[in-house]
């Protein structure tokens, strides 16, 4: 699949865009990117829709943000990126940190999302951070102020980073890194609620980062929305049981 590259806001973004028809905009998760959404992508341009799959700024192959972003400038790329693109009304597939920022577009922009699919969305934050947010948050804020003049404190960071199983936030700029303890600790709970455009909630059965019980939480505040829970997997069904994500994805975007 081609890459296409489109400078937005000073930033050099990385996207692919396949098929034709209605405008279905793919948000992946933290430190993941476009890349992982080609399997989708092709099947949705072969069900007749035009896929358009973006690497968020700071990761895949697009340029990094030279200030401190939290959701809302994110917000505001993806609907400058789209507006470069000269699409106005679009379908939005978000998962995990790409589904907190299409509940924040349907909440905010009802009148440009057509409908929404939200795959184990990370909208539940604050005191409810998982114990994979909770490590990167402690040793990029308070861990440095304590530890940091230890002669072995970059060894030993990187020792507890791949223990919590937090590698790529190890690996992230430090800019990234301060991106990142922004955007989680706006809970989006009040904003689903608001919700008005039919969604499609899809959740991992098994997932530990983002549990199901949230994705019921969600399904809850989003009144008239469809949950289709995928067993047997964790916080990625659309990669470790693909068909079964895209049929329920597909009927839903098909059905009126």
């Amino acid at each position: 699949m081609q890459n296409n590259k489109i400078i937005v806001g000073g930033l050099e973004i990385n996207y692919t865009d396949i098929g034709e028809g209605d405008a279905v905009v793919i948000l992946h998760g933290w430190a993941m990117s476009s890349f992982y959404w080609q399997g989708i992508s092709e099947k949705l341009a072969q069900a007749g829709f035009r896929a358009i799959a973006v690497d968020l700024p700071g990761s895949g192959e697009s340029g990094t943000p030279k200030e401190i972003w939290g959701n809302d400038e994110y917000v505001e790329f993806i609907l400058n990126f789209l507006k470069k693109l000269e699409i106005d009304k679009f379908n939005l597939i978000g998962h995990s940190f790409g589904g907190a920022l299409a509940i924040k577009i349907a909440a905010n922009y009802p009148e440009k999302v057509k409908k929404a699919v939200l795959c184990d969305a990370a909208f539940v934050r604050g005191q409810r951070l998982n114990l994979r947010q909770k490590i990167s948050k402690f040793l990029a804020d308070i861990a440095p102020k304590s530890v940091k003049a230890v002669p072995f404190y970059p060894f030993l960071e990187k020792i507890v980073y791949r223990v919590a199983g937090v590698s790529d936030y190890y690996r992230a700029s430090p800019i990234m890194r301060e991106i990142f303890k922004k955007v989680v600790s706006e809970d989006m709970s009040n904003l689903a609620e608001k919700v008005k455009t039919a969604c499609l909630i899809i959740w991992g059965e098994k997932d530990l980062a983002t549990p199901l019980s949230d994705g019921i939480m969600l399904s809850d505040l989003i009144k008239g929305s469809q949950l289709k829970v995928i067993s047997n997997v964790g916080h990625n069904p659309y990669r470790k049981k693909p068909k079964e994500f895209f049929e329920a994805v597909e009927l839903f975007l098909k059905n009126n």
